[in-house]
């Protein structure tokens, strides 16, 4: 989907490139990044797709204290990122989507014990509603008074891109707005917190939407996994790692929460939704670097990253993406830093083959 009431204010469409500054090897010196950790609910009851089991929660909280991590606020790293001010080498922070109440019963408490800061992204209609499997607002003002940050994730959960047909695009982005919009004031009703930070839901927007969201004053924050600095901050859909029982492996947890992001001077990418197969092609220039780029794709393991002049990189997968969510993932090791790796993802979503909408499970 295609919003034309915001093209014009787009500045990465289909094959319009993207200019930033990076530098390869220095960045774990400068630290001027971070990782954002994703989390749903945190339950051996709840489904997989979004959830992570107790335990391993837990060893997560272990490696963060034990191996030299600074778990910090997600307003302090936004204001540092923002402001230029160096932040320490593996800085981490913890979110969770949806206001779960298994967080406050299960999660919480555990975090109390590590003494880690975190925020939680509200969608507020379940909230409103009582809706069983959720935390109250009175549960979320007693997070709020220990510290916990309280930020936006629509009202009801919906998928921002399945514009109803019949819809006008006007007036599909005035019901957008009002989702986030009536979110956040919501939340500065019953808290009075009003950090204009927004998860979108499912991870899921093309280039309009992203825009659309810039252009009414949040921050937004995305699924596609990656470390974050002042220009994907900048982006509208800052990268998060998302976590649950499929990603339960403590070396992929570390290889994750360590990450830089990758040095991209330029990208270039054929938008976000396909109707058909479709083999994305991604452009990608990167920093000078002594490094091999390697890249992967959803369900295809590693995938074709062919290097050309002025470090200039084409990626492209083996076969046309699923239906659904996918992203192309690329990671450059951190020169002078064993097993720790730049990490840059970009999401694809397809549709089905007639053209509809996939059901989400």
């Amino acid at each position: 989907m295609v919003i034309r009431a915001f093209a014009a204010l787009l500045c990465l469409v289909n094959g319009l490139s993207i200019a930033v500054h990076a530098q390869a090897d220095t960045a774990a010196i400068n630290a001027h990044h971070g990782v954002i950790l994703q989390y749903h609910h945190i339950s051996n009851r709840t489904p997989a797709s979004t959830s992570l089991a107790p335990k391993v929660f837990r060893q997560h909280l272990e490696i963060l204290r034990d191996e030299g991590y600074r778990v910090k606020p997600l307003p302090e790293l936004v204001a540092a990122l923002q402001q230029g001010k160096p932040l320490p080498d593996r800085t981490v922070v913890i979110t969770f989507d949806d206001a779960y109440d298994d967080i406050v019963k299960t999660a919480a408490p555990m975090l109390a014990e590590f003494g880690f800061p975190f925020t939680v992204f509200i969608s507020t209609d379940f909230v409103d509603r009582h809706q069983p499997g959720y935390m109250s607002w009175d549960q979320l003002r007693t997070l709020q008074q220990s510290g916990v940050t309280l930020a936006n994730h629509t009202r009801s959960h919906l998928h921002l891109l399945r514009q109803p047909e019949g819809v006008s695009d006007r007036q599909w982005l005035d019901t957008l707005r009002g989702e986030v919009d009536g979110a956040e004031q919501r939340i500065k009703d019953e808290t009075g917190e009003h950090w204009r930070y927004f998860a979108y839901p499912y991870g899921e927007a093309d280039d309009a939407i992203v825009k659309a969201i810039q252009s009414w004053g949040y921050v937004g924050f995305g699924q596609q996994s990656g470390a974050v600095d002042k220009r994907l901050l900048a982006s509208g859909m800052a990268p998060r790692f998302p976590f649950n029982q499929m990603y339960q492996d403590l070396a992929d947890f570390r290889l994750k929460a360590s990450s830089l992001p990758l040095p991209v001077l330029e990208e270039r990418a054929p938008g976000v939704v396909f109707d058909v197969a479709t083999v994305p092609e991604l452009a990608l220039t990167l920093a000078p670097h002594q490094r091999t780029l390697t890249c992967f794709a959803s369900g295809q393991g590693a995938i074709n990253a062919i290097k050309q002049k002025d470090g200039r990189y084409l990626i492209t997968g083996n076969r046309p993406i699923e239906v659904g969510r996918s992203r192309y993932n690329c990671t450059l090791p951190v020169a002078g830093q064993p097993g720790r790796f730049h990490w840059y993802s970009r999401m694809w979503i397809r549709k089905q083959n007639d053209g509809s909408w996939y059901p989400e499970p």
